[in-house]
């Protein structure tokens, strides 16, 4: 039996605990802020040119750094010159956070569509598997989330879906949802209907539903997630707080 009560007892933050001010998104910071805050964090990993894992989300370094290159490219023997927006943060080596979080980690692990399959999650697994804290496996490339089922099937695995109609139809068709221990489902299209059938036919399914900010996530969340991936923010009026966040589970064992 697969281990997935730990992804039932911590909500996670969306690329760790950041305000994409002072503390950024996928940064160091981000993810011992969460932990610290006892939270899990989703984070997205590359596999570079160099053969290294990076923590980095975007196609390119535009956003985040500034800089129009793919992360595919980055020198990582010098990762002081990939500054996250500004601040002392740079672009993380994957295994610098593991190494911060040890066994306080609770990971999302997302690993970005790539040509690359069998060396980027190989890679992965190497990076993970004597990890002291939790993790499990996530991607919106099936070619990624079947290699994990057909290499490493203890692992805890994950679909991504997202709301556009050339990732979801697919992955629909190919009946993805069959060989996965969680659905991760976006809140601006959820398409309930659809995920709410394999939910009642299958409620060993395990839904987590992203990304959570405002109210209205949060109450789309509460109808159909087990768990949520969520971003806060106290400059934006409209985000929901940390402490909010943390009371979805409570929330929904309270129905």
């Amino acid at each position: 039996m697969k281990d997935m009560q730990w992804l039932k007892e911590t909500v996670f933050c969306h690329r760790g605990l950041h305000n994409n001010r002072d503390i950024p998104e996928n940064s160091r910071a981000a993810f011992l802020r969460a932990a610290k805050s006892g939270m899990g964090s989703e984070l997205d990993v590359y596999l570079t040119k160099d053969g290294r894992l990076i923590v980095h989300h975007d196609a390119t370094l535009k956003r985040m750094c500034g800089m129009k290159l793919s992360p595919y490219r980055i020198d990582t023997d010098k990762l002081e010159n990939y500054p996250l927006i500004g601040t002392k943060e740079t672009i993380p080596l994957f295994s610098d956070v593991l190494e911060d979080l040890g066994a306080d980690g609770r990971l999302i692990v997302e690993i970005k569509t790539t040509t690359r399959v069998h060396a980027t999650c190989s890679a992965v697994y190497e990076a993970l598997k004597d990890f002291p804290g939790k993790w499990c496996i996530e991607s919106f490339n099936w070619a990624i989330t079947d290699w994990w089922v057909k290499h490493h099937p203890e692992v805890v695995i994950g679909q991504l879906y997202d709301t556009y109609s050339f990732q979801f139809f697919p992955a629909k068709a190919r009946r993805q949802y069959m060989k996965m221990d969680f659905l991760a489902i976006p809140v601006r299209k959820p398409r309930a209907e659809y995920f709410g059938k394999i939910k009642k036919e299958h409620p060993e399914k395990m839904i987590i539903m992203w990304t959570i900010r405002t109210k209205e996530n949060y109450s789309a969340a509460l109808e159909l997630a087990d768990n949520i991936i969520f971003e806060c923010d106290d400059k934006n009026a409209d985000y929901i707080s940390v402490d909010t966040a943390k009371k979805f589970l409570s929330a929904k064992a309270s129905e």
